[in-house]
């Protein structure tokens, strides 16, 4: 008996379909600031390597950025890498910006000739010259079937129309933000997280577009990076209109400072003063006039700076106060009926 030699997947099962193990490695072309996975083949390549990646719209120059690894995944899902770029693809490649550069001005000239409503952000020569990729954005569809044969006339070659998002056609062009530095899409930001105006509300933002909307337009991209931490800090904190008790008398919280660990209580003078929530006291519900008038008679809240609910009452006392939920509650009951 023969052993079986055939590849397993994971789950002990043969490679189904055109599923084979590869050469996987990350790469990124000029157009693009994401990694894409390539099979490298019998390649030996390096981060930094360039190689010719045979893509969709054709043969493209890529640079490795990542060590290859054995993976297994459809051959029909990703790219391959043909070879080195050699230096003839390089100066190849030197030839073709310059081309590139032509081809955009032109294709400017035409666009307000013909009154096209879109924005081209980009032009994209094959290096083996066989086709021309025009990337441009719009609000909806564009006929561009007239702008189509004047490129053609001119060009000699494919022309092929490719519509992205504004967000895509930022990162093409790159900039440098409000925060100074360069946009987070156009250095390490791979894909784009869905971002919404609570966010901004959450975070305590000024509700004005020119304030929270980046380069592109839309909402910054960097609004997502500390909303898990202002959902979960917010949990801890009293939420605005609750009473509360302060050194400087009772008030009600206007607005919370995550960050800071404060709230903005308005006293009822008026006045308005900002309170280090440690420093605060949940007032109970049970009081005539919506305060706690004895720690006694009902359990106090306070808000240390770890944010940390904690009572004041003893430990010891195990009897259920009015403050246990209701679900636990239930399942005791539960438990009781199954046991009698």
């Amino acid at each position: 008996m023969t052993a079986d030699l055939r590849p397993f997947d994971l789950d002990g099962s043969p490679f189904s379909g055109t599923s084979r193990l590869m050469n996987l490695v990350s790469v990124e072309f000029e157009t693009s600031f994401q990694k894409f996975d390539c099979n490298a083949r019998e390649l030996f390549l390096a981060p930094g390597d360039r190689v010719v990646v045979e893509t969709s719209r054709g043969p493209l120059i890529a640079t490795v950025r990542g060590w290859p690894r054995r993976a297994v995944c459809a051959e029909a899902s990703v790219e391959q890498v043909l070879r080195r770029a050699t230096p003839q693809d390089e100066e190849q490649s030197a030839r073709n910006r310059d081309s590139e550069v032509d081809a955009y001005r032109f294709a400017i000239e035409r666009i307000n000739a013909r009154k096209l409503d879109m924005k081209l952000v980009r032009t994209q020569w094959m290096i083996d010259g066989s086709k021309i990729v025009f990337y441009f954005s719009a609000d909806g569809r564009i006929d561009f079937r007239d702008l189509v044969k004047d490129l053609a006339h001119r060009f000699r070659t494919r022309i092929e129309m490719h519509q992205i998002g504004v967000r895509d056609g930022t990162r093409m062009i790159g900039g440098i933000g409000p925060c100074g530095r360069e946009l987070c899409c156009s250095t390490f930001l791979e894909n784009f997280a869905p971002v919404s105006i609570r966010m901004a509300k959450d975070q305590g933002l000024t509700l004005n577009p020119t304030k929270v909307s980046g380069m592109c337009g839309r909402l910054m991209c960097c609004l997502v990076y500390e909303q898990q931490l202002y959902r979960s800090m917010k949990k801890r904190l009293p939420r605005a209109k609750t009473q509360v008790r302060t050194r400087f008398g009772r008030g009600v919280v206007v607005d919370v400072d995550v960050i800071n660990k404060r709230v903005n209580v308005e006293l009822e003078d008026g006045n308005r003063k900002l309170v280090a929530v440690a420093d605060v006291i949940i007032a109970g519900s049970d009081d005539s006039e919506g305060y706690v008038a004895a720690a006694s008679a009902q359990p106090v809240y306070t808000w240390d700076a770890d944010f940390e609910l904690k009572s004041d009452k003893s430990a010891g006392d195990t009897k259920p106060s009015d403050e246990e939920p209701k679900r636990k509650r239930r399942r005791r009951s539960r438990r009781r009926g199954k046991e009698k």
